[in-house]
């Protein structure tokens, strides 16, 4: 380990170290570094300014206060370690100001090879524009603090050309982290060109609020792409979705939309109402058409407990099913023209119900309102794709299937995507949305991705990226052990597997998300070779837990998800 100097400054360690090629001026760890406990929070007041000649590592909960700002400029690299959040608080203001050619890097701690969803936690932006709840309380309390208010065009900043990778921290089972979580976030607040990658929950997730939003794109998500609740009523235009046919949520469905509009299904205003346009969402089956056995893969768009979600002019492909709309407000709602969806092709869904690709066991007239061509009805919806087809149909310039690690969802000449927009409908009139004549995120004029907005800040392949030395408290021992479980997830009991790359003591011992022991597996001398061990949950709740093993030169740490 190199020696270095380490100068405490109000909550921000600042250390000088011997750096390698790809070097930095030096690095800094924000937050605070309790090794008791990941959650420890730090709270910033006044203003804070990072600099992109710094590899920063974020510990903990980074409260950004209420009349305090921070900046972080383009080109910044943050490494975030289990738990490290971003949280910015009602009244805050965060300017993360990236560019297409030098974006702001937001990642895991964890070497290239070793990242995983869920290494950290991943942003919050909480502000004081509407939502249909007294007071919440984002992740179930354990993050400090209340969110909302009556001022629809709050600014909370500026957060453009920003990725969030391997986030989504699990604090317990159905309580995480998404990668980007918005509440009551006003209109006033610049969102747009930000990709989350391999987000251990939702990619992105709206608790009320009106924040707009363009130029988001998803990608290799664990559970939903773009969740809304608690009366988020903004809009979105231009957004890739590119899922990981290998990646879900093991503890629930994984769907492209999920809307609700107060999780009971009551009609407290301001209702879930969101508009969505030229969305291009490549579901698992775009990149393996035959899905492994026992996905939990869902539905194209499941819209329903009184949320009016609408969606137009997009593409929506790959996804077991189609539509599920479900219960008896939100399916009066797209009955009566208030949910609307319009010039929406779908593809790819191969998972059917009877007759349909879409969720007829949940509404038995989703098929006949999704196509609106009957005779009697006055309106076409100009949607397309209720009858099976593969992707292939689409004619996208990136074939089929699409490769993951290089999509290319960009409509070929012929396809049904070029020409077939239509923004001559009330709810595309707010001049947030730009009027282009094709459906999907992506102009079939420029051809190339490379042409695209997606060029030059993107990255399909951050598993692999090297952002240069790793902070120093990050550092990977000299020594290494290996370390797995199996099952994992599991249910009461797993498996541990771990190497010792040296005799001597050794510790093995298992803890919660707030650092306490559970269970000591064990405490003594070991002869060097591989070794298992027991856990049983038993008695436990469900959630994140973490193991430990320590020795003489060598310590490793893993996680585990108990799901009852």
């Amino acid at each position: 380990m190199n020696k270095r100097m380490t100068l405490i400054l109000s909550g921000l360690v600042v250390l000088v170290s011997a750096l390698p090629a790809f070097a930095w001026v030096g690095t800094e760890d924000l937050g605070t570094y309790d090794p008791l406990d990941i959650l420890a929070p730090f709270n910033q007041t006044g203003v804070r300014t990072l600099s992109a000649d710094t590899l920063y590592t974020l510990y903990g909960l980074y409260y950004v206060e209420a009349g305090a700002t921070l900046n972080i400029p383009a080109g910044t690299v943050v490494q975030g370690v289990p738990g490290a959040t971003f949280v910015i608080k009602p009244g805050a203001t965060i300017n993360a100001t990236g560019t297409a050619h030098s974006p702001v890097i937001l990642t895991s701690s964890q070497p290239a090879g070793s990242r995983n969803p869920g290494d950290w936690g991943g942003v919050v932006i909480l502000g004081n524009a509407p939502v249909n709840k007294d007071n919440p309380l984002i992740e179930g309390g354990i993050i400090d603090g209340t969110y909302g208010g009556n001022d629809p065009d709050d600014s909370s900043g500026v957060f453009k050309y920003v990725r969030i990778e391997f986030p989504g921290y699990r604090f317990q089972l159905n309580n995480e982290i998404n990668g980007l979580t918005m509440g009551g976030v006003g209109r006033g607040t610049e969102i747009h060109h930000v990709q989350v990658s391999y987000s251990f929950d939702d990619s992105y997730e709206w608790f009320g609020g009106t924040v707009n939003a363009k130029y988001l794109v998803a990608f290799g998500g664990t559970d939903d792409v773009f969740d809304t609740d608690f009366g988020y009523q903004g809009r979105v235009q231009f957004a890739l979705d590119c899922r990981d046919p290998y990646v879900w949520d093991a503890a629930g469905t994984s769907n492209g939309f999920e809307c609700d509009n107060d999780g009971t299904g009551s009609l407290t205003e301001p209702r879930t109402w969101p508009v969505f346009s030229n969305v291009t969402m490549c579901g698992p089956q775009a990149f393996l058409p035959d899905l492994v056995v026992g996905h939990k893969f869902g539905s194209s768009a499941l819209i329903r407990l009184s949320a009016r979600t609408s969606i137009f002019n997009s593409v929506i492909m790959g996804y077991p099913y189609g539509m599920e709309i479900v219960n008896s407000e939100t399916q009066d709602d797209a009955w009566t023209d208030t949910l609307r969806v319009r010039n929406l092709s779908l593809a790819g869904s191969l998972e059917k119900t009877p007759g349909s690709i879409h969720r007829t066991d949940k509404w038995a007239d989703v098929t006949t309102w999704f196509d609106r061509m009957t005779p009697g009805y006055s309106i076409d919806y100009n949607n397309l794709g209720t009858a099976p087809r593969t992707a292939a149909d689409l004619n996208l310039l990136g074939g089929y299937p699409l490769n993951l690690n290089a999509p290319n969802p960009v409509p070929g000449p012929g396809s049904e995507l070029v020409g077939s927009a239509d923004f001559s409908d009330s709810y595309l009139s707010d001049p947030h949305f730009d009027v282009v004549s094709y459906r999907g995120a992506f102009d079939p004029a420029a051809k190339s991705m490379d042409a695209q907005w997606t060029a030059g800040w993107t990255n399909f392949d951050p598993q692999n990226s090297d952002y240069g030395a790793l902070s120093p408290v990050a550092e990977v021992p000299s020594v290494q052990a290996g370390l797995d479980n199996y099952p994992n997830p599991f249910n009461p009991s797993t498996t541990l597997k771990f190497s010792v790359p040296k005799a001597g003591h050794v510790t093995l011992s298992v803890f919660d998300v707030r650092g306490r022991i559970v269970a000591n597996l064990h405490d003594g001398e070991l002869e060097k070779g591989v070794y298992t061990r027991q856990f049983d949950g038993e008695g436990l709740p469900s959630g994140t837990y973490f193991y430990r093993l320590s020795g003489q030169g060598f310590e490793v740490t893993q996680k585990m998800q108990l799901v009852k």
